[in-house]
């Protein structure tokens, strides 16, 4: 059973990175039939929807991302110059979270609420790596303790991935497409590859969530299934 943990965990890792830099590269090279960069869709997308004061700017680190506290939407020098598919489609998915943003989207507001705890919960894995060491030496009651602290601070960034997925995927076909579509920046057979962009993007957010909770039932078998003393 932990092998096929430990194995899953790995896959859910390596795969979906693959697929979306795969996918993302691809697309990279195949120019979008708009003309326009990602910095220019970005800028157009938020000017229609009333939402000046947000900026575009490109970006060197972190990753193409809206920043709800600079209002900001940043992406990658490769897309911001660029005029590819991929350039046009991740630029529109930001934009989508400005939106959600400028609306008080829900989800949206509950994961910005919750960064704060999920800092904190960053603690949880480190925490379980303790409670092994601990077995070593403590007696059970306080190192299933420092455990179980651990296990609940993991299951919280495994709760704050899973309010993501609906931002994520909400930015992306609830927002992104339409909004590509609506305002002529995808011709009828380009919406297809777009779809895939989105897709192979969203199945990351998918997969982290589902590698946190394999790691959460990992390490309580490694901790309270041996009845460890």
């Amino acid at each position: 059973m932990l092998t096929l943990l430990f194995f899953s965990g790995i896959l859910l890792i390596i795969i979906p990175q693959i697929w979306v830099r795969t996918t993302l590269n691809k697309f990279a090279k195949v120019p979008s039939s708009v003309g326009k960069t990602g910095a220019d869709v970005a800028r157009e997308i938020l000017n229609k929807n009333g939402l000046n004061n947000v900026r575009v700017e490109a970006t060197n680190h972190g990753g193409d991302h809206y920043d709800p506290e600079a209002k900001a939407v940043r992406l990658s020098e490769e897309y911001f110059t660029g005029t590819s598919l991929s350039a046009v489609t991740v630029a529109a998915h930001e934009c989508g979270h400005a939106i959600q943003d400028a609306e008080n989207y829900a989800f949206m507001k509950l994961r910005a609420a919750t960064v704060p705890v999920v800092r904190i919960c960053q603690l949880g894995p480190t925490l379980l790596f303790i409670s092994i060491i601990l077995t070593m030496f403590l007696s059970s009651p306080v190192w299933k303790f420092t455990a179980l602290i651990g296990l609940i601070l993991y299951t919280g960034i495994f709760l704050f991935q899973v309010i993501t997925l609906p931002v994520e995927l909400d930015a992306s076909f609830a927002r992104a497409v339409p909004i590509l579509e609506g305002s002529g920046y995808l011709a009828p057979e380009e919406k297809g590859n777009a779809n895939k962009i989105l897709q192979a993007c969203a199945f990351t957010y998918v997969a982290a969530a589902l590698y946190s909770l394999i790691e959460i039932m990992r390490w309580a078998i490694i901790l309270f299934g041996n009845n460890r003393r």
